[in-house]
């Protein structure tokens, strides 16, 4: 059975989350047998009791990233500090239990060599499985796993489920060079995503803080951000809940006032090439957005 990459479909991981070039729906995979009462004793004693449910672990993990950045964007101006401090612990958290859990690769079947029959009919001689990928908001590419066979079936009932524990997932995303993984895509409940700094923590069963709670990636952007026009500087989460959204980090810059636009556009190309040169911020940092805010007059 060979398996490889599906090129891109170009759809994004967002809340629908269903490629439009898949259906989803349907009793049974692509095989024809049902889901319901399915176990993955077939591929070893590591998953001969897994029922295919969502691990326990991971859906408390998952709920606490959502409770927690429902409570940072609520905060009010006293709260903020602790509520950042809890969503940088959940998130870290996440990829931890995720590097613990088992996780469903989709395999979709794919027509491979063709033949004619003695009439001329087409028909397929062989069938190939393909890993899915898809592209995300920024272009690169996304690879959709699912923690149960039920939300793998809403997704796509003709897909095939391998389960592969969370560690030689994250790897296998590293060697393809693909950047990002989505869990449960579509479910607005279960949905996460894995940026490519976590994958290492994903694979080492680590809890690392996102970017915008490390104090190195700060003290990073601090020191490369030293010089006239910024006046201070704060890391924010662009994607509270973790669903590849948005940028990573957000980067709120206090910048001198009375800048006009030229000045303010020479200062923030100034600082994008001083961060892109800083090797902490370009091995830790996903993706990010700037936005400045003008200081106050005397």
């Amino acid at each position: 059975m060979a398996i490889r990459k599906l090129p891109s479909t170009g759809d994004a991981p967002r809340s629908t989350g269903v490629p439009a070039s898949l259906v989803p729906g349907g009793p049974a995979d692509s095989a024809g047998f049902p889901w319901q009462g399915r176990t993955f004793d077939h591929h070893g004693t590591a998953f001969a009791d897994d029922d295919g449910a969502t691990p326990a672990r991971l859906a408390a993990a998952v709920a606490e990233v959502r409770a927690a950045a429902r409570g940072f964007v609520t905060a009010a101006a006293g709260e903020q500090a602790a509520a950042l401090a809890r969503l940088g612990a959940a998130h870290a958290d996440a990829v931890l239990a995720l590097s613990e859990s088992r996780l469903l690769v989709p395999l979709l079947a794919e027509a491979g060599d063709t033949g004619l029959t003695p009439d001329g009919r087409v028909v397929e001689k062989s069938q190939e499985l393909s890993i899915v990928t898809v592209a995300g908001p920024d272009g690169r590419r996304v690879m959709p796993v699912f923690s149960s066979t039920e939300a793998m079936r809403s997704w796509n009932a003709e897909a095939r489920p391998i389960p592969v524990p969370g560690p030689q997932l994250a790897l296998a995303a590293a060697q393809e060079e693909t950047d990002l993984i989505i869990v449960d895509p579509g479910s607005s409940d279960r949905e996460i995503g894995v940026r490519r700094p976590a994958l290492r923590a994903m694979a080492l069963g680590e809890a690392v803080p996102p970017a915008w709670d490390d104090a190195a990636v700060r003290e990073a952007f601090i020191g490369a951000s030293a010089g006239p026009g910024v006046e201070a500087l704060a890391l924010l989460p662009g994607d509270p809940e973790a669903r590849l959204l948005q940028a990573e980090t957000e980067v709120r810059l206090l910048v001198a006032p009375g800048l006009d636009d030229a000045g303010l556009r020479e200062l923030l190309e100034s600082l994008q090439r001083r961060w892109a040169a800083n090797a902490v911020i370009a091995e830790r940092v996903d993706s990010m957005r700037v936005r400045p805010v003008a200081g106050p007059r005397g």
